[in-house]
């Protein structure tokens, strides 16, 4: 199977490669199919670059090659080795256009013991994966060549050649070979239909994996795989209608997040009129914005594989979480609200992760304090973490004060963590406290009663509160929806003479955040009683 890829006015090939590494999952294996003094054993002297330690130009090529395999097989599970069959050949190339490259699985498989779907072809090193075993013994499961005439010669692309640093920075111009492999190993791993798109008949007369993911909006029947052989036809040439509706990629796309390709929440595939043998179906649309890997042309430098991984998971892969060892760190600030006789405790709790692991669970409880505090813990969950972000949350703990002696005191936080590698974190953060005691915000000669517009309004997240009394006593402030239901209860105490203040963060007296729209506020102070409108906007 030979693929090609083309760009804008310079047709470029970048289809299926493969890798040569071992790692602690998969096991990539070059097989180096060239020649003595040539290709991937080509003895040119080189200097080092981009974190490639090779001297010599086919050294060079052979651990760019390899450093593209490691990122896949650090990430799919297979118990059989992947061998990739590889060579660097002067392929077609002039001025204007070339041949970059050429690849594809060596065979393919159905009904095999352990396929996920019965009657389906798999590609071999996808089908070797699922049986536990090598399907076929002593053959490669994908075939490579690349073309070695990319060097810097004038006639071919103009001067262009090839980058073999791993660091993702090719000078200007030149074409990064990492990422050309990574692509094509991506096709090699299954990324790619084995129908004939000109006629529409299945290899075989029967379904591929690949194709089953595949559906066409407004086509009746929508599945590429349930159409006609015509139908078929008309839906490789269907842009924008082509999509992808893999759970996996579907989920995966709103977090990175893809801001452009899409039908619906689907990621669009690539479906242009006319067909382009190669390359339309078996890629992702042009217009998925970021750029993905898997497009159909050469967009620059890219060694990232996170959608196509989700796509490899659609299609029966089993993928290894992307989790690098490290520490998190938890920071926090705590502000302390009378209200009700009691304290609401709103602490932020900033969590740092210093590694690679996604944490896919946060949460944080309190879990001791002064023997005389009673705690109400709602021990709430927070958004996901990123690898290597920081996030800051916040949740509500109500701490009653009634046997409070007085003095600052200290509380314990326990924070827990799990990640995609299904590894605890726990940490333990404790605080001192000390309750405010309630004054007057500013001083004046005389006081009124009354409750001022809150600022700013509409807000997102919490919004800032003034009364003021002009008589002692108990003075109530609650948060009431539309419905005139009690929502949250800002402060009720004793008051001396005086302006104050209050926040909302918009929470209820239960700690969870509330929705948008409009709440009325509502101060009442002996026969002192005034409303307010304010409106929460996300």
């Amino acid at each position: 199977m030979r693929r090609f890829v083309r760009i804008a006015a310079v047709i470029l090939a970048l289809l299926l490669l493969g890798g040569a590494v071992a790692s602690n999952a998969a096991t990539i294996v070059i097989q180096n199919n060239d020649g003595a003094g040539e290709g991937f054993n080509d003895p040119t002297a080189k200097v080092p670059v981009g974190g490639n330690p090779g001297t010599t130009l086919g050294a060079q090529r052979l651990n760019a090659f390899t450093y593209a395999a490691s990122l896949w097989a650090a990430r799919l599970s297979s118990p059989v080795t992947i061998v990739v069959d590889a060579q660097m050949n002067p392929l077609t190339c002039n001025a204007g256009s070339a041949v970059l490259g050429s690849a594809g699985t060596t065979t393919v498989h159905r009904n095999f013991s352990g396929n996920l779907v019965a009657g389906a072809y798999y590609c071999q090193a996808l089908a070797n994966s699922l049986a536990g075993t090598d399907l076929a013994p002593g053959t490669a499961d994908i075939n490579a060549q690349f073309n070695s005439s990319l060097n810097g010669s004038a006639g071919c692309l103009g001067g262009k050649k090839w980058y073999y640093g791993y660091d993702s920075n090719p000078p200007a111009g030149d074409i990064d070979f990492v990422s050309v492999v990574v692509h094509e190993i991506g096709h090699g791993l299954g990324f790619q239909t084995f129908c004939d798109l000109a006629t529409g008949v299945k290899f075989n007369g029967f379904n591929d994996v690949y194709m089953l993911k595949l559906d066409q909006l407004g086509a009746t029947p929508s599945n590429f795989a349930s159409m006609t052989n015509a139908q078929r036809v008309a839906a490789a040439i269907s842009d924008p209608s082509l999509r992808w509706t893999g759970a996996n990629v579907t989920a995966f796309a709103p977090t990175i997040p893809i801001a452009g390709g899409l039908s619906g929440p689907y990621v669009r595939v690539y479906a242009p009129n006319p067909l382009q043998q190669g390359s339309s179906v078996s890629h992702f649309s042009t217009a998925v914005a970021p750029n993905e890997i898997m497009e159909p042309s050469y967009t620059g430098p890219n060694h990232n594989i996170n959608l196509t991984l989700e796509l490899m998971k659609d299609i029966g892969w089993s993928v290894i979480p992307n989790c690098t060892p490290g520490t998190t760190t938890v920071n926090d600030t705590d502000t302390l609200t009378v209200a009700r006789g009691a304290t609401t405790w709103s602490i932020k709790i900033k969590v740092q992760n210093t590694g690679s692991f996604d944490a896919n669970s946060v949460s944080a409880s309190i879990i001791s304090g002064p023997a005389w505090l009673g705690i109400s813990d709602p021990n709430g969950s927070y958004p996901d973490l990123a690898p290597g972000a920081s996030s800051f949350n916040s949740d509500t703990y109500v701490l009653d004060l009634t046997n409070y002696p007085g003095g600052s005191f200290q509380v314990s936080l326990q924070v827990y963590f799990s990640d995609d590698c299904n590894a605890p974190h726990n940490q333990t953060v404790t605080v001192n406290l000390a309750p405010p005691v309630p004054t007057p915000v500013t001083p004046h000669a005389t006081y009124v009663n009354r409750l001022e517009a809150n600022v700013p309004n509409p807000f997102n997240p919490s919004t800032t509160i003034h009364y003021e009394l002009a008589q002692s006593g108990r003075a109530t402030l609650g948060v009431y929806d539309v419905s005139g239901r009690l929502v949250r209860t800002l402060v009720d105490r004793e008051h001396n003479v005086g302006s104050y203040e209050t926040r909302w963060d918009g929470r209820d007296d239960r700690g969870a955040a509330v929705a948008s729209g409009v709440y009325f506020y509502r101060i009442e102070s002996g026969r002192f009683t005034q409303t307010r409108r304010m409106v929460l906007l996300k």
